[in-house]
């Protein structure tokens, strides 16, 4: 598995590294300590299969960086890594493409499931901070309800066989390179069928996509 942990202080970027390392023992970690490095890297170095970006290295202005990474890397699953915990932030963050956001203030074991949880397809959001509309509503919005909010197309889309085939596999958490290899297809060609199918379920990201596919029942081989 290859990594980028894209952190100014040695310290985080150590205790990841040894968190992905009881992941995987074959890990290989790039390692970027301001935001020059990290695009240098999206640009040099091989596909990644994890991202954890930091958003207040030298050089990163806010959300600008975590875009651009997403952007860059759709089928990378980017997770942001940050000191604050504002509950904005981190929707605006996932609104962007990003995988996952997790407080530096979490304890390591956590941080640990949580990065597992990515790997395996999921999107992480710590249940806590998620709320939505503050002060208007009593009590926290889980992430299911996040999800559920966004708005949905008034009735089922019509997809191609071929889109099916990609959506079946998005739902099970495949990455773009794994579609490819599963179908046949250029990850290229991937990445053309997906962009469709967001287009279809009118979700600006695979995670909320994915979600309708649900309540529409399309996550299905039939």
């Amino acid at each position: 598995m290859k990594v980028l942990i894209a952190d100014d202080h040695a310290l985080i970027r150590e205790s990841l590294r040894t968190q992905l390392s009881r992941i995987d023992a074959q890990l290989e970690v790039y390692e970027a300590e301001n935001a020059h490095q990290t695009l240098e890297f999206i640009v040099q170095s091989p596909v990644f299969d994890l991202i954890l970006l930091d958003l207040l290295m030298p050089g990163a202005k806010g959300l600008e960086l975590a875009t651009t990474v997403c952007n860059q890397c759709p089928e990378t699953p980017v997770v942001v890594i940050s000191a604050s915990d504002d509950a904005p932030l981190i929707q605006k963050a996932i609104d962007l493409g990003a995988a996952g956001f997790i407080p530096k203030s979490m304890a390591m074991d956590v941080i640990n499931s949580a990065i597992q949880l990515v790997l395996s397809g999921g999107v992480y959001i710590p249940e806590q901070l998620l709320e939505i509309n503050r002060g208007a509503q009593a009590g926290r919005t889980s992430t299911s309800d996040y999800f559920a909010r966004r708005p949905m197309p008034p009735e089922p889309p019509t997809l191609t066989e071929r889109q099916r085939e990609v959506l079946f596999l998005l739902c099970l958490g495949a990455q773009n390179r794994e579609i490819a290899e599963e179908l046949g297809i250029s990850l290229h060609t991937v990445k053309i069928h997906v962009a469709a199918i967001l287009k279809a379920l009118q979700a600006d990201n695979r995670t909320s996509a994915v979600v309708t596919a649900r309540k529409f029942g399309l996550c299905s081989d039939q």
